[in-house]
Formats: C-alpha cells, sequence, structure tokens
C-alpha cells in the first residue's frame, strides 16, 4: 500500500499563497480600522451636537457649544446657576489632535467659537474640520435639522 501525502512543494507552495494573501489582506485592513476610528470620533463629535440641539428644544432655551483648549464643551447661553456655567458634556481634543468651527454665513471676520442651538431646534449653518494624527474629516451642518455631511480624508 502506498500512503499519500504532501511533498514539500505542495506545502511550500500552500504557504506561499497563504503569505501572498495575508499582505494583500494587511493595509485594507489597517484602512478599515482607520476609518472605524474616523467614524468613532464624528459621532462622539454628533452624539454632542445632538444633546446641545435636544437640549435646546426640550428646555425652551438657546444651547451652545463653545470651544476651549481641551475640546468642545455644551452649555445653556445664559446659565440659570453657577452649576450651569461648566458645561454639560465634553468632547475631548488631544494633543496631537484638532477641531475647529468655521461660521460659512458669519456676517464679521472672526465670530466667536461658540455654536448656537435655538429653542426651536435650529443652528446657526457651521462647517466643523477635526484633525486626528492618522485621519481627518468636516461635517457640514443644515441650520434647519442640524443633520451633517460629512466628508473623510485619510491621511498618509
Amino acid at each position: 500500500m502506498r500512503c499519500r501525502g504532501f511533498t514539500l512543494i505542495e506545502i511550500c507552495l500552500a504557504v506561499f499563497i497563504a503569505l501572498m494573501l495575508i499582505t494583500v489582506a494587511v493595509p485594507s485592513i489597517q484602512r478599515v480600522l482607520n476609518q472605524e476610528n474616523d467614524q468613532q470620533s464624528f459621532e462622539r463629535f454628533d452624539a454632542l451636537v445632538r444633546y446641545a440641539q435636544g437640549q435646546a428644544v426640550s428646555e425652551r432655551r438657546n444651547y451652545v457649544l463653545v470651544w476651549n483648549k481641551t475640546g468642545v464643551s455644551v452649555r445653556p447661553e445664559k446659565a440659570a446657576n453657577r452649576g450651569e456655567a461648566a458645561g454639560h458634556d465634553h468632547f475631548e481634543i488631544g494633543e496631537k489632535e484638532g477641531c475647529d468651527i468655521y461660521f460659512p454665513a458669519a456676517l464679521v471676520k472672526k465670530p466667536s467659537r461658540k455654536w448656537i442651538f435655538w429653542p426651536s431646534g435650529t443652528c446657526e449653518p457651521a462647517t466643523i474640520s477635526y484633525k486626528g494624527e492618522k485621519e481627518s474629516w468636516m461635517a457640514e451642518y443644515d441650520p434647519l435639522t442640524a443633520q451633517a455631511t460629512v466628508t473623510t480624508d485619510e491621511k498618509e
């Protein structure tokens, strides 16, 4: 009786093909993971926007997103008591990250870095740009719905 098995050449060929597939798959997987991280930062920021909009509508008063050195905070435009001035929720910005706001309809050259949400659920039209170490995104928020149109860029 003769035993059937794989020759050394067949095993080497199978290992070579597996290595080629891994070489092709790894960059694709890294791209997907980077996009997920990018999406997570946008989703965190967008949740902050939803919170500000929801608070403005439910409390029937203006809420603002305020940019500072450590990130972006949500707070009422005019605090009813001392604790409200500190802000309710926060989007942290790390040392190697940047988050900025632009107002396309602003009437002054350098508007304050406060984005207002009115009790009607509308907001001032704004464009938010985020830059991380490996990714960036830009979101244009519609003033009537506060819904974002997002574009992403992957850095080399």
